[in-house]
């Protein structure tokens, strides 16, 4: 399933609904605490009212399907932390 966060201008991908979720759960988790990092506004989200999913980079690729996703950046920068230094190999 293809992704897109057109506030954020993210695209990604999963192999079924809840990976899409998933990725697209980190990919906006990683963008905002780097926006955060380089001391950038995150936008707000876009009203789901507002957005066209027959518009979207995807739109040729055959029905959309909207869905919000949450993201708490304080929680997710606690574990990508985590998660970064155990893939380093530090403890």
């Amino acid at each position: 399933m293809l992704v897109e966060v057109p506030d954020l201008g993210i695209l990604t991908e999963g192999k079924n609904m809840r990976d899409a979720i998933n990725m697209a759960r980190d990919a906006i988790g990683q963008k905002g605490i780097t926006m955060q990092d380089h001391q950038q506004k995150v936008p707000e989200a876009s009203a789901i009212e507002e957005i066209d999913v027959h518009a979207g980079t995807f739109a040729d690729a055959g029905p959309g399907t909207l869905v919000a996703v949450d993201v708490d950046f304080d929680a997710f920068r606690r574990e990508y932390d985590t998660r970064s230094t155990v893939n380093h190999g530090h403890q």
